[in-house]
């Protein structure tokens, strides 16, 4: 089953995977996520453990979106000869780079990826790979308008832990007015440009507060992150004296 069309400026809320293995990723794909980004930037997924999460993915119809390591042409030619509809690019900062990650993805004369008859041939029907940039410093907030005019570029996706941290804050610190501020410019640069404007979002109520600002898809928490606090809920609940774990 090849999954439908990733349409991401149809305010869709997609998850994350952190985790190795088919059976998680497949699992998170039966919840009816819009996405699943599967992240081997921060994530515990190597290239061995993607592929068969991007088959389980396929299998419950979830467009699959990979956050790779880096701006690195090896790195997002391996991601989509494994099948993701789209790459994630994590660090950029500048209209240059954008243009190196969408000369990535696509074959001459497009752009400059290497072609092999791998996964992606195999399935002759998937449409044309998506390059997402992420937008997550201030540098570049302030190069968001050259960033979004880079021909062939499909959306924008803000890390607001990095970028917090980018302008003085901690990484949860981004409750306050200028940073408020910094968001609704990536947010006016974007739809200056019809270019879809993702963020993550640690809670429900963050894409609520993220939705009204404009942004137009939304990633919730990993599975590690959900996995890890359901746990620790259920212990909580289960001790006799009713204390948080302290481990």
């Amino acid at each position: 089953m090849n999954a439908p069309p990733l349409d991401l400026m149809a305010d869709i809320v997609g998850g994350w995977l952190q985790l190795p293995g088919s059976a998680s990723a497949e699992l998170m794909g039966s919840v009816g996520f819009g996405f699943l980004c599967v992240d081997q930037q921060h994530g515990l997924i190597g290239d061995d453990a993607l592929f068969p999460m991007l088959q389980a993915l396929d299998a419950t119809g979830t467009p699959a979106v990979v956050r790779v390591t880096g701006n690195e042409p090896s790195a997002i030619g391996r991601a989509l000869d494994r099948g993701a509809a789209a790459v994630i690019v994590p660090l950029v900062d500048t209209a240059e780079e954008a243009a190196r990650a969408v000369e990535a993805c696509h074959y001459p004369p497009r752009g400059g990826r290497s072609y092999g008859p791998t996964r992606a041939a195999w399935s002759p029907g998937r449409p044309d790979p998506q390059c997402i940039v992420m937008v997550e410093t201030v540098a570049a907030v302030e190069a968001l308008p050259e960033i979004a005019a880079v021909a062939g570029l499909d959306a924008v996706f803000v890390g607001p832990s990095d970028l917090a941290l980018s302008s003085g804050r901690l990484p949860r610190a981004q409750d306050d007015a200028d940073y408020e501020q910094m968001l609704r410019k990536v947010v006016t640069g974007c739809r200056d440009r019809d270019l879809p404007v993702g963020i993550y979002c640690a809670t429900p109520a963050h894409v609520h507060r993220f939705r009204e600002l404009g942004f137009t898809f939304f990633a919730l928490q990993s599975e590690a992150a959900i996995l890890r606090a359901a746990a620790l809920a259920l212990l909580t609940d289960a001790r006799e004296d009713g204390r948080p774990s302290t481990q």
